[in-house]
């Protein structure tokens, strides 16, 4: 009796897995009709040469989209600015999100009043925000530039020169983006244990040295993840280019490579030079995963 209940465990065990892997299968139909079929789609539209309106008949042209935009100077202009973008915006977003985050932690007078109004920008849509921003922006009827002409003879053209637009995008983007570094910090400050910086305050440290060397070194894997999810956002961020500076504008100051996929195949209609961008986009982002997966595997 012993050897037949031995022998029945192994076929329970694997009906088990039969039953998971029949209960799983409309998952996964659902994810590959959604995911894996038009990221396979894009990458066989990457290797021919459809062109919306032309009459041309499609062909099979191999990697000469990837040859031409690696070639392209605009390619290589977006990803400069995409660069740039993101480390303009960490070095905006992180210091103050982490120091609004310390603020709160500290439950001060009017903290939960001031948590509730510093969210309010993750509430709005970025369509409304870009909108309300650009009309702000304006050189002529703007309210920044009013008050800036207050204290300067000639304010900045924010959405007509070069460097002024993309410190224009950089502040519409930190203004969206502070609050959720803020929440993020603030959630990994309010579960770190209080024995090391109390042990720390004891031992002589200052609040600056208790930051430094006790609460800071605890924060990294979560402000990792914060770097990280932000280089995916501005490497994909549209709406407020769309809106701020008109598709990248002044000329392509802040054309970033997800702005300039949309342009090649909804301006230029030149879909599979498009879907070959996507693709070299993709493959940009893919130490991103890998860093993530890391970073998840990290005790």
């Amino acid at each position: 009796m012993a050897k037949a209940g031995i022998r029945q465990a192994p076929s329970l065990e694997a009906g088990r897995r039969r039953l998971a892997a029949l209960l799983a299968l409309p998952a996964w139909a659902f994810l590959i009709a959604v995911f894996a079929l038009p990221i396979l789609g894009a990458v066989w539209l990457s290797f021919r040469n459809e062109t919306l309106g032309a009459f041309v008949p499609p062909r099979f042209v191999g990697l000469e989209n990837y040859r031409t935009a690696l070639a392209d100077p605009r390619f290589w202009e977006s990803i400069g600015t995409t660069l740039w973008l993101i480390v303009a915006g960490l070095a905006v977003q992180l210091p103050l999100g982490i120091g609004l985050a310390l603020l709160l932690h500290r439950n001060l007078r009017g903290t939960a009043l001031f948590r509730t109004v510093l969210i309010v920008p993750m509430l709005l849509t970025p369509v409304a925000v870009g909108l309300m921003w650009r009309f702000m922006l304006d050189t002529d009827f703007g309210i920044i530039n009013w008050a800036l002409g207050q204290l300067m003879e000639r304010p900045p053209n924010w959405l007509g020169a070069r460097w002024p637009a993309r410190f224009a995008v950089v502040i519409v983007d930190s203004w969206l983006s502070v609050p959720f570094v803020m929440l993020m910090v603030l959630a990994a400050l309010s579960s770190l244990p209080r024995g090391p910086a109390e042990a720390a305050a004891i031992d002589g440290a200052g609040p600056v040295q208790v930051f430094w060397f006790v609460t800071l070194p605890a924060l990294v894997p979560v402000i990792l993840v914060v770097v990280m999810i932000r280089v995916v956002d501005v490497v994909k961020l549209f709406d407020i280019l769309f809106i701020v500076t008109q598709r990248g504008g002044p000329g392509t100051a802040t054309q970033t490579l997800g702005l300039l996929t949309y342009n090649t195949g909804f301006i230029f209609f030149q879909i599979s030079r498009a879907a070959a961008l996507g693709v070299l986009l993709t493959l940009m982002l893919a130490p991103i995963y890998f860093l993530w997966r890391r970073v998840g595997r990290t005790p």
